[in-house]
């Protein structure tokens, strides 16, 4: 049996031949049969929709080459699909008239919990593609395994040590952005659980905060423009006796033009500041949960300060 990932690695390059022949070039050159074994190794499990994200192939072209090889298909050929968080995982098509849709419940575990939260900051979610990226090794491994469990993943890597990872997978693309915005039920549900939160915030803080020391002080914050995902984090520290406090200022994105009129920026950026007494909490519910090599470094460095200090009194 094929692998889906070799298939979709087949089919894309099989991508790349039909960039400079037609579909009889790439029949003679992969064999007809195999390209068939290699469709039906994708599909009916994926939509074509899914497919196409996969391998750069567009819609029009698999339908030529499905038709081709008379691989049956049935309505499921542009079902829509619709994600929501959940403690089990399961799929179901449903039927609106002749509108078809696939529902599929998510299990949130606290890796995924992570993901989530990383990708909201450092990432980019597309409808059917999901991308991190940073330039920290740690991040690297740690992702790259959370990412290929819930799907097929490609990379690429810049001069300047900057990685990329995607992951081809309506299904959590729309778990993670609802209409190009934070799907709020996936966060009602993970901040609905302390653990999952624990992760989340911290995958968020590993994007987009600090966690650096200077003299004999550390500067723990957390910035960013989602006024309410901002608040989430905030109401989790407050339940959790962390004390900290806020600034809110408007961001130095620096003016440009579109269309010949000059766009200036009206966002406000949220900082969340953690208070030197509530480190050591901070620490234990989110810091250790972090994987940035340099944030975990110094979230090492203030646990054996606070054991220390907690120690002599």
């Amino acid at each position: 049996m094929i692998s889906e990932k070799n298939a979709i690695q087949s089919l894309a390059e099989m991508n790349g031949v039909r960039q400079h022949g037609n579909f009889q070039t790439i029949k003679n050159e992969f064999g007809a049969k195999r390209l068939q074994r290699l469709l039906l190794a994708l599909y009916p499990k994926y939509t074509i929709k899914e497919i196409e994200a996969m391998i750069g192939v567009p819609d029009s072209t698999l339908a030529r080459w499905f038709e081709s090889f008379n691989v049956p298909s049935d309505m499921r050929w542009h079902v829509k699909i619709y994600a929501r968080a959940g403690d089990r995982h399961s799929e179901r098509i449903v039927k609106n008239g002749k509108i078809l849709a696939k529902q599929v419940t998510v299990r949130i575990s606290p890796d995924l919990a992570y993901l989530i939260g990383f990708a909201l900051g450092d990432g980019a979610v597309q409808t059917y593609m999901v991308e991190v990226f940073n330039k920290d090794s740690k991040l690297y491994q740690n992702l790259n395994k959370i990412l290929k469990n819930h799907g097929v993943v490609t990379e690429d890597r810049r001069p300047n040590g900057l990685w990329r990872l995607r992951l081809s997978s309506v299904a959590i693309a729309n778990l993670i952005k609802k209409n190009k915005e934070p799907n709020e039920a996936t966060l009602d549900y993970i901040f609905k659980h302390e653990k999952l939160a624990k992760e989340f915030i911290a995958a968020f803080w590993d994007a987009e905060g600090t966690v650096r020391k200077q003299g004999n002080y550390y500067h723990i914050y957390l910035c960013n423009t989602n006024k309410r995902l901002m608040e989430r984090i905030s109401d989790f520290l407050n339940r959790n006796n962390i004390k900290f406090s806020t600034l809110e200022r408007p961001t130095r994105d620096n003016p440009y033009l579109l269309n010949g009129r000059v766009i200036k920026s009206t966002k406000t950026l949220l900082r969340i500041n953690i208070h030197k007494q509530s480190w050591g909490v901070w620490v234990k519910l989110i810091g250790t949960h972090m994987h940035h090599s340099k944030k975990r470094d110094a979230v090492m460095e203030i646990m054996s300060k606070t054991r220390v200090e907690n120690d002599d009194k």
